[in-house]
């Protein structure tokens, strides 16, 4: 049985010309034949394994892709809290996750300067940075050969990937792992630009240094994506992004659902018809009779990513995984009467859970709401809705019906009523068109 070497990898720079290793053109992985042979020689190697070894290296792998984006989502955070509440455990706290990827960063750059540069490291002569017994800066001087100061930046501020660059010592999994941050790229970099990642800060203090041309193109202002939610980012077909929109109107986000008396004057309604009362039944979070304080968990919502897709338009791709039964988050938008007829793409009826046949109102997010109402159809959905009661609210949930893998588009059906003058492209065996189509 074919077993994975424990020897580091040797390093696509290790014969390349200088001229080479710091021409960032002509280094790309797109545009580099030295790493385009090296990445089929790795497959090839990989293809040999037996399937249940191919599988354990694509799962470490995603694994590893998925705690880049949870760490840098969590850095933001960090940030945030910084700026509304500077104390000093938050500020301490904030620079702590700077500290190991700036020091990093350093002995990186110290290494493409001083790469002309003779040292003996067995007399502990010469720059520090040459100092790599481990191999770590030479994978994070690959890395950036590949991807760019940029990216190498973002992805340091995730301990996740400081450790990969430590830990990995197999080159099947190495190459496999650069394949994957090859695939995610501009995901990655939209993912913390959207949420005002503060990687051009440990950048801008190497700006002077002529050695490194690729910086001033790094460092050249970009288009602002964090001034407003990161669900107002939608990553384009062509690698670009844009906002998303409905019947020409940009569409905004909102954590609740709106009430607006305005909506309900022909019924007089002047309370939001979602306030919870007893007959709704106890809170599915704490199991409380009574009106308690419990509020769901929104923190999935941070983890997902809003993607345009060929044939369904906007989709929703996780960024983590999900186990069944997980409340990924709450259908929102404006509440409008059972009877309203103004949204026949987004709008859904709502209901208490005690009696779904007597609806409470309709929800509707063509203008207003959040990411679930981009949620794809399938008709072998990953998710399904949900009606609960929750602290002081009857609410409508999005649940994982199953385990649900980084980096899947999550799905959700629609009901027959929506497929009832529209063709359905999910493509799978039960799909309610292709059996309409058989009757």
């Amino acid at each position: 049985m074919p077993q994975l070497r424990s020897t580091p990898a040797k390093s696509l720079l290790d014969g390349l010309p200088i001229r080479r290793k710091r021409a960032r053109k002509d280094a790309s992985a797109d545009g580099n034949p030295e790493y385009q042979r090296y990445e089929k020689k790795q497959k090839r190697i990989l293809a040999a394994y037996p399937p249940q070894m191919q599988d354990q290296v694509s799962k470490l792998v995603s694994d590893i892709l998925a705690s880049i984006y949870y760490d840098i989502n969590y850095v933001c955070i960090l940030r945030g809290n910084v700026r509304l509440d500077p104390t000093a455990e938050t500020v301490a706290q904030y620079r702590l996750q700077f500290r190991e990827s700036s020091d990093l960063l350093d002995r990186v750059v110290g290494r493409f300067i001083n790469r002309d540069t003779d040292t003996n490291l067995h007399d502990g002569s010469g720059p520090k940075v040459y100092f790599d017994p481990r191999g770590t800066i030479r994978r994070l001087e690959e890395f950036v050969t590949i991807f760019g100061w940029k990216m190498l930046t973002i992805c340091m501020t995730a301990e996740g990937f400081r450790r990969a660059c430590r830990e990995i010592r197999h080159s099947v999994i190495w190459a496999e792992f650069l394949e994957k941050m090859r695939e995610n790229q501009w995901s990655i970099e939209v993912f913390a630009r959207s949420r005002n990642l503060d990687w051009r800060g440990q950048l801008l203090k190497y700006a002077h240094l002529e050695l490194i041309p690729e910086l001033d193109s790094e460092l050249r202002p970009v288009r602002k994506m964090w001034g407003q939610h990161p669900h107002h980012v939608v990553q384009t077909l062509d690698k670009k992004v844009r906002r998303p929109m409905f019947e020409g109107t940009p569409q905004a986000h909102i954590d609740e659902s709106v009430f607006d008396p305005r909506n309900w004057e022909e019924d007089g309604r002047l309370e939001d018809p979602t306030t919870r009362i007893p007959h709704d039944g106890d809170c599915d979070l704490c199991g409380s009779k009574d009106i308690c304080d419990c509020v769901l968990d929104f923190s999935a919502g941070s983890l997902i990513e809003l993607v345009d897709r060929p044939l369904t338009g906007t989709g929703v791709r996780a960024l983590t995984s999900f186990k069944k039964g997980d409340i990924l988050g709450q259908f929102v938008g404006e509440l409008h009467h059972p009877d309203y007829d103004g949204d026949h793409v987004y709008s859904l009826m709502h209901a208490s859970k005690t009696d779904p046949e007597y609806f409470l109102a309709i929800i509707s997010p063509r203008k207003y709401g959040n990411w679930t109402r981009y949620i794809a159809h399938s008709c072998r959905a990953s998710t399904k809705f949900n009606y609960r009661t929750v602290g002081r609210r009857t609410v409508m949930t999005v649940e994982a019906r199953r385990d649900i893998a980084p980096f899947e588009d999550l799905t959700i059906n629609y009901g027959s009523d929506y497929w009832a003058h529209r063709e359905c492209m999910c493509g799978e065996a039960n799909c309610v068109s292709r059996q309409r189509s058989r009757q």
